[in-house]
């Protein structure tokens, strides 16, 4: 008798001594510290793009690649990864890292190429956090002496190819979410990229009046100055030459548009489209439509930033003006002469939306 009842309690602290093993091995997740090597531990970093004028995550759709950096306390880079391809538009994406990005100050670069931009070889353990910075590719010219402005480096460092898209994000030390086994750390993405159509429109303002001067793409020239090239690790913008931003496309065509009539209108109009790098409040881009055949700029200003103001006083009044800059990065915008060839400045159209001017003097 003694001796069966030893035998089920051999068998008991087996099953016992199994369902404990199974046990702890099934809670490995929330009884032992990671850290201290009970289990392993997989990590990986989202990124998302949201921040912009839709408010929609948009990484899967937009985002071709992505290099991540990680710095330590003392600013030295620990770790770099780079990926691309298909794997980024699953909507499931995560970089896999095999360091704790909760511990590490992280920038990412997305959109990079040899094309647009410039950007250092960084080696891990030998590299600092200010040796991370992107140049927007440019191209030098001479300017001869008889057609030299006295308004710096105008017209010398010429961007006249559309920019790939570029986006920078940065977190530092930032929370991650936990997933059994594996921890996720997001970082965010801005769009430093952005296309600027402008369409110079021509409408008589007296039906009965002649055309003295026809728009004629041959004819007009149309430029955006701005020293916003050189980024640094943080998306500041570092000094810079200043570049002029050239059409990459122009064409003469048609457009239609309601800034006259109730309903719309077509008028003949050249359109150039130009990529630009990131806009700041608190720069002074210009924008430029010269008249070749006087040698004379059509706007009686060229504020940019002053134009794109409009739209967001009208439509997104609530928003501070340097988040719009980085949450829109497509601009449609018209601008009217009539048949001299002469300003209309009494209306303007950004967006599809028509805006009567008052104060703002273009």
């Amino acid at each position: 008798m003694i001796s069966i009842l030893t035998d089920i309690q051999k068998k008991a602290n087996k099953i016992l001594l199994f369902t404990t093993l199974v046990g702890t091995m099934t809670a490995c997740d929330s009884v032992f510290d990671f850290d201290e090597g009970d289990c392993s531990i997989e990590y990986g970093v989202t990124f998302k793009y949201d921040y912009n004028i839709k408010n929609v995550d948009a990484f899967a759709q937009e985002v071709k690649n992505i290099t991540l950096y990680a710095f330590d306390d003392n600013n030295n880079l620990v770790a770099m990864k780079a990926e691309s391809g298909d794997m980024l538009a699953t909507g499931e994406y995560a970089m896999t890292m095999d360091i704790d990005p909760e511990k590490y100050h992280l920038i990412a670069w997305a959109g990079l190429d040899d094309e647009s931009f410039a950007v250092p070889l960084l080696t891990p353990g030998k590299a600092n956090i200010t040796d991370l910075n992107v140049k927007t590719i440019r191209n030098s010219v001479v300017v001869p002496t008889k057609q030299g402005r006295s308004e710096g480096d105008k017209d010398k460092f010429i961007v006249e190819h559309e920019l790939s898209s570029l986006w920078h994000g940065e977190l530092k030390k930032g929370p991650s979410t936990r997933s059994g086994r594996k921890r996720f750390t997001e970082v965010s993405l801005i769009k430093n990229t952005n296309n600027i159509r402008i369409a110079l429109v021509q409408v008589k303002q007296n039906e009965n009046a002649t055309i003295t001067r026809a728009i004629n793409k041959n004819e007009l020239k149309f430029n955006i100055y701005d020293d916003n090239g050189f980024m640094n690790y943080d998306n500041t913008l570092l000094d810079d030459d200043m570049l002029t931003y050239k059409p990459f496309m122009t064409e003469q065509k048609t457009v239609a548009t309601r800034a006259f009539n109730v309903v719309d209108t077509e008028y003949p109009a050249v359109i150039a489209e130009l990529s630009v790098a990131r806009l700041m409040k608190d720069k002074n881009p210009e924008l430029s439509i010269i008249d070749t055949k006087t040698n004379k700029n059509i706007l009686k200003t060229g504020d940019l930033i002053g134009y794109l103001n409009l739209l967001r006083t009208e439509k997104y009044a609530d928003m501070p003006l340097q988040e719009y800059l980085d949450r829109e990065d497509n601009y449609s915008m018209l601008v009217f002469v009539d048949e001299n060839l002469t300003l209309i400045n009494t209306v303007v159209e950004i967006n599809d939306w028509v805006i009567q001017l008052n104060d703002f003097d273009l």
